[in-house]
């Protein structure tokens, strides 16, 4: 079965009708500007800031709903979680910080025909 990721047991990709469309990674390289009044500012290493991930996608019907529950399920087990990719490499661990869900063309039963998401993850590290 192909798959893009992989978050604990929840499988993105088009095999289980959840494929995200977009991904941004945000890595910050732990610099800070310190202000001196006389003189250009100072470059200062503060230690690398924890990455983070942002997924984004669109889905369908009552099945999206679903598999948007079941992120919902992982965040509140309140846990990290294994990233693995679709070939094969080891991300780590990640926290789940915030999913977000906008219902559109939602008919007469509730049920959404159309979502657009975002999960956004943030780098586990308890070293």
């Amino acid at each position: 079965m192909r798959q893009q990721m992989v978050l604990g047991d929840f499988i993105f990709g088009l095999s289980r009708g959840f494929a995200y469309s977009g991904l941004v990674r945000n890595s910050d390289g732990g610099w800070s500007d310190l202000t001196i009044i006389a003189s250009k500012s100072q470059s200062r290493q503060n230690g690398q800031k924890l990455e983070k991930l942002t997924f984004t996608g669109t889905a369908m019907y009552a099945l999206g709903m679903q598999r948007l529950d079941e992120l919902r399920a992982l965040q509140n087990a309140r846990a990290p979680l294994p990233l693995v990719d679709g070939i094969g490499r080891n991300w780590g661990l990640w926290r789940i910080n915030s999913v977000v869900e906008t219902q559109s063309n939602v008919i007469d039963d509730g049920t959404a025909l159309v979502m657009s998401w975002s999960l956004e993850l943030e780098e586990f590290v308890n070293a």
